[in-house]
């Protein structure tokens, strides 16, 4: 069996982390030793990043060029060889020098009908002094975004937010993306928050 489609994450200008599950071992099949990772650009066929193979089940690829297209995938190796190609992931533009990377998810919690969120951002205070962070909101049954929300300049590598009562409604399931913006433009959005539930006077940490 291949491995999973691998999942592209804290993508920056010239590099990203590819991140991938181990497949299925046959009863009795010898393991996984490691794997080996392709990329290409649009169109263009696929290369191998890694000559000697991967031990673990991600990995930072580095030396990307900014404003093109990429997409992996990855396979496994045994004592019997090479294994299956995965299918390939989801497409990845490296954006323009300077522009922010991609927050990591964050984690919502519900007091009331306001939420507060906390999530992490590569680098340190200097990194990310200059940096806002734009909040997407979108309703956990429908999935259809709500709600746009901008910060003010917010410094370090963790990052509280508070979104206040007047902007949420009691009684309902919502999700929560993040992404950081400086002058060079607006970054990646992170994934989706687990979903929480607003209710006046009770705290909710996933959907009830």
């Amino acid at each position: 069996m291949p491995p999973n489609t691998p999942v592209i994450s804290e993508i920056c200008a010239t590099s990203c982390r590819v991140t991938y599950q181990a497949p299925e071992i046959q009863v009795g099949g010898p393991p996984v030793i490691g794997y080996f990772l392709e990329a290409r650009t649009l169109d263009g066929p696929w290369i191998r990043v890694n000559n000697i193979p991967i031990t673990g089940t991600k990995v930072r690829v580095r030396n990307l060029y900014c404003d093109i297209r990429y997409e992996f995938r990855v396979r496994a190796i045994n004592d019997n060889g090479c294994g299956e190609y995965s299918t390939p992931s989801a497409a990845v533009v490296p954006f323009t020098e300077n522009r922010p990377s991609q927050p990591g998810r964050p984690v919502a919690t519900a007091s009331g009908s306001s939420v507060s969120l906390t999530w992490f951002m590569w680098g340190g205070d200097s990194e990310t002094e200059h940096f806002r962070y734009v909040i997407r909101c979108r309703e956990a049954k429908t999935k259809r975004t709500i709600l746009y929300a901008s910060t003010e300049g917010k410094a370090g590598t963790t990052i509280h937010h508070r979104l206040t009562n007047d902007m949420l409604k009691p009684e309902t399931q919502y999700e929560f993306a993040v992404a950081a913006c400086n002058e060079a433009g607006l970054g990646s959005f992170s994934t989706y928050s687990d979903c929480v539930k607003t209710l006046s006077g009770r705290l909710y940490n996933m959907c009830q």
